[in-house]
C-alpha cells in the first residue's frame, strides 16, 4: 500500500467515523441532508471548474458538465436550506419496504399453497419483518431515534475499523 493510499483510506475512515457519530447524535435525516448538500456542491464545483478549464483550453463549452454542475448546485442548496430533504427519499423507501413486505407475505402464502414450505415460510417471515419494521418506523418516534442511533454506531464502527485496519496493515508492512 502506498503512502497516498494509506492517507486516503485513513481520511475516508475518519469521515465515515465522523458521519456515523453525527448520525447517532443528530439523526439520519438532518446529517444526510447536510452531507449530501455539501457533496453536491463539491461535485458541482468540480464539474464547473472542469467545464471552465475546457472552455479556456479548448475554446468549447461542454453542455453536460455545465448543466449537471448547475443541477448539483441547485440540489446542494436545496438540501442545505431544507427545501429538499433526504427524509422524503427515506419515507419513500420505508413505504416501499412496507409494500414489498406485503408482497412477500402474499407470495409466501402462494408458495405454501403450492407445498413449497421452506420458500413460503421464509418469504412470510421476511415479509412480516419488513412490514413490522416499516410500521414501527412510521408510527413510533422512539423507534426512529433508536434506528438512527444504531445506523450511526454501525457507520462509526466501520470507519474506526477501516482506520485500525490500515494502520495495522501499514505497521506490519514496515
Amino acid at each position: 500500500m502506498t503512502k497516498n493510499e494509506i492517507v486516503t483510506r485513513v481520511l475516508s475512515g475518519i469521515l465515515i467515523l465522523t458521519l456515523g457519530i453525527l448520525i447517532a447524535i443528530f439523526g439520519g435525516q438532518t446529517v444526510l441532508d447536510i452531507y449530501f448538500g455539501v457533496v453536491s456542491l463539491v461535485a458541482a464545483a468540480s464539474l464547473l471548474i472542469v467545464a471552465m478549464y475546457q472552455l479556456g483550453k479548448e475554446k468549447r463549452l461542454n453542455p453536460v458538465l455545465l448543466v449537471v454542475g448547475s443541477i448539483l448546485v441547485a440540489v446542494g442548496i436545496g438540501l442545505l436550506t431544507h427545501y429538499l430533504t433526504v427524509g422524503g427519499l427515506i419515507n419513500f423507501l420505508v413505504l416501499a419496504l412496507l409494500g414489498g413486505g406485503g408482497g412477500l407475505l402474499l407470495y409466501g402464502a402462494y408458495c405454501l399453497a403450492k407445498k413449497e414450505t421452506f420458500t413460503g415460510v421464509l418469504d412470510m417471515i421476511i415479509g412480516a419483518a419488513a412490514i413490522t419494521l416499516s410500521i414501527l418506523y412510521i408510527t413510533v418516534e422512539g423507534f426512529r431515534t433508536a434506528f438512527w442511533i444504531v445506523v450511526g454506531v454501525l457507520f462509526a464502527l466501520y470507519g474506526l475499523s477501516e482506520i485500525i485496519f490500515v494502520i495495522v496493515k501499514s505497521v506490519k508492512k514496515n
